[in-house]
């Protein structure tokens, strides 16, 4: 094993070990859900929903299943099994063990979709509720039928070097593609330089032996582009194969398909098929490579469709919803773009914004490069951040606008360089895209969205920030970023803290963390007590107060009644969070906010520096008497307490009576209440200046 995949290998389990020991969970459920992020960043699925089920069948059979995604723009399905093994080194599994392991999946999947998985088992539990659902959509029909199932194994283990790629076969009628991602494919797709893997389209296993086209090259041969007529055939036949994965990412978070056919383009194809290239505004489409010969197009290299999106959906739903449906005569214009692999991640959103600048997407959308992104990434590296309790020095947070931008800046760095980049940028405090994405709209009071996953919940983020932004772009300041970091380490921190609740078990973390924060942000709308509640605070301790926590752990449990009520509109837990009625029935629930949340949302004073002001218990430990710490104090100490408040016109005629029952001392004992106004005095004047 190279040294390359043991360091990649043990980065992934440390953090996996991390977020078991956070979340309060295995550390292969942990695992899990570190590698759901990366599938979904290397753009293989759109969401994971997590769960860990391991059993048996009806026939004794191995059943389990760990995951779960359910594509609405090429309606297929995702199903995920893990096999983890830990330890401090790979092992090796070999194809026999790959296979036993996803055909312990494929058999959960045969078992939910025939309904012998809902006999005799617990309706509440999450593999039952994913059954129900499976079984549900399989009866759908027409342009909402499944179109395939895509079998996923997740390991940390490395697949022997002599293992062959698994066949696809079918269920009930639906094609099952067979995925296996080890450690060396994650390690791949972590090096290159998209951050996903590419797609490798050679045109004759698709039925087309070349496609003619016209090349183009600018003066300066630095962009190459094709024209061509593309079969309708050839695209609703790749559609249904890769799916959303041919959509450039920023079209695929902002289309809205959901399984309907545009009705132009099914009039064209049912009625006139041979006129489709005259009517359709065709695609445009960018690619890192082709193979071209003679004037034609043997292969593409990681095509990614940048407008046009509709059309290709369209053509494929076009064909599930009716078999009697011939794409022979429909051909449809691309313009193909060839932009070179380390350019893409800047150059394909760009050619992506430009292609979609007639369209009622708006520039906004395109986000990676939008001005806000930018202004976020330009605050982010110049912002320091307060300094943590016992920690001496300060730190910043670091906004990722492209994926991997992190680790690429890190690791350009020379050994000594990188550490001294991670001491100052922090792994921990890196927030993505999807993340900001994650606290906005949580506060923002649309858990719902969040639930739906990254994609979605990136679209309703944008909807947000495109809105405000383009009437006051100075709104979006370092103050923003500021509570924007707020909202980060509060949604992490009553992410651990609901996860450590005695009430919690296992599941639902992610949906109950966004309700809570959703339904907190509400109620301190509501509520006038609490209207000097500000997220600076947290900002300026870089941490959540217990009261905060406590309250927030206190809604979550409300969030857990609702979404798991018997009375819910869906069954499947998690896909009920993703209703807006789900959210709705929460936020009318009655909750008022406790008296120790409200004490400690009262403004924070303030000392002559602009710093926190003291208070007497942060000066005179609580533990001592008022009294012992009076004498403490002593004649010449209180004697300068005055002088200094005397010469600040800080006193008032109070005061000074206060101070001769010191100054001098007197043997009298002093009254519990005296003592404490002279101690209030004595922080008073350490506020304002005064040296002790």
């Amino acid at each position: 094993m190279t040294s390359d995949l043991e360091a990649f290998r043990e980065d992934l389990l440390n953090r996996a070990v991390a977020r078991a020991s956070v979340d309060g969970i295995f550390t292969a459920d942990a695992f899990m859900a570190e590698a759901a992020e990366l599938l979904i960043a290397a753009e293989e699925v759109g969401n994971l929903d997590l769960l860990s089920f391991v059993g048996t069948g009806r026939l004794r059979q191995a059943l389990s299943v760990h995951g779960s995604d359910f594509d609405e723009q090429d309606t297929s399905v995702t199903l995920v099994v893990l096999r983890y093994v830990g330890g401090p080194a790979a092992s090796t599994i070999s194809y026999s063990e790959a296979a036993t392991s996803l055909r312990s999946l494929q058999n959960y999947l045969e078992e939910a979709l025939s309904g012998d998985f809902l006999v005799d088992r617990e309706p509440a539990s999450p593999e039952y509720q994913l059954a129900q659902t499976l079984r549900e959509r399989w009866g759908r029909r027409g342009e909402f039928a499944i179109s395939r199932f895509r079998l996923f194994l997740i390991t940390d283990a490395v697949l022997s070097s002599r293992a062959k790629s698994m066949e696809s076969s079918t269920i009930g009628g639906a094609t099952a593609e067979f995925h296996i991602w080890d450690m060396q494919r994650f390690l791949q797709v972590h090096q290159s330089s998209q951050g996903r893997e590419s797609l490798e389209l050679d045109l004759k296993t698709w039925g087309v032996d070349r496609l003619p086209a016209l090349r183009i090259e600018d003066k300066v041969g630095e962009i190459t582009t094709y024209l061509a007529a593309v079969p309708g055939s050839l695209l609703a036949s790749l559609y249904r194969h890769h799916g959303s994965r041919l959509l450039e990412g920023n079209v695929r978070s902002f289309l809205t398909i959901r399984g309907k056919i545009n009705r132009g383009i099914r009039e064209t194809v049912m009625k006139d098929p041979g006129l489709f290239l005259a009517y359709n505004n065709g695609i445009s489409a960018t690619a890192t490579a082709v193979e071209y010969v003679d004037g034609a197009i043997t292969s593409i290299t990681d095509l990614q469709i940048v407008n046009g999106g509709q059309t290709t959906a369209s053509l494929f739903y076009a064909t599930q919803a009716s078999r009697a449906v011939s794409l022979d005569d429909v051909f449809v214009q691309m313009k193909l773009v060839i932009v070179a692999p380390e350019a893409a991640l800047e150059m394909v959103p760009l050619i992506s914004r430009y292609a979609n600048s007639q369209n009622a997407v708006r520039e906004d959308d395109f986000f990676s490069n939008s001005p806000f992104h930018v202004r976020m990434e330009e605050i982010s590296k110049r912002l320091l951040a307060p300094a943590k309790a016992g920690i001496n020095y300060q730190t910043k947070w670091y906004y990722e606008r492209t994926r991997g931008q992190y680790l690429n800046e890190k690791n350009r760095r020379s050994l000594g360089d990188q550490r001294k980049f991670e001491a100052e940028f922090p792994k921990p405090q890196v927030i993505t895209k999807t993340d900001a994405a994650k606290y906005v709209v949580s506060w923002e009071r649309a858990p719902h969205q969040v639930s739906a996953g990254a994609q979605k919940n990136f679209k309703a983020f944008a909807s947000i920030v495109a809105e405000h932004f383009g009437k006051q772009p100075e709104a979006y300041n370092e103050n923003y970023y500021r509570r924007l970091v707020a909202k980060a380490i509060l949604f992490n921190s009553v992410r651990t803290a609901i996860s450590k609740a005695d009430w919690y078990e296992a599941g639902y973390l992610a949906n109950l963390t966004s309700y809570a924060l959703a339904k907190l942000s509400l109620e301190i709308s509501r509520d006038p007590r609490a209207k000097s509640f500000d997220l600076m605070r947290i900002w300026e301790g870089q941490a959540v107060s217990d009261a905060v926590l406590a309250e927030a752990v206190d809604i979550a449990r409300l969030a857990l009644d609702v979404l798991t009520s018997e009375d819910r509109l869906v069954v499947n837990v998690t896909e009920w969070a993703k209703r807006e009625a789900a959210w709705k029935r929460l936020a009318a629930v009655e909750h008022r906010l406790s008296d120790a949340f409200i004490r400690d949302s009262l403004p924070v004073r303030k000392n002559a520096s602009g710093e926190r002001a003291l208070t007497v218990s942060d000066r005179f430990d609580p533990a001592i008497s008022e009294r012992r710490h009076v004498q403490d104090v002593g004649e010449a100490g209180w004697r300068a307490v005055q002088s200094f408040l005397s010469s600040a016109n800080l006193l008032t005629s109070v005061d000074r009576q206060i101070l001769r029952h010191v100054v001098p001392t007197s043997p009298r004992m002093l009254e519990l209440d005296v003592a404490r106004e002279l101690l209030r005095l004595y922080v008073k004047a350490l506020n304002h200046g005064f040296d002790d």
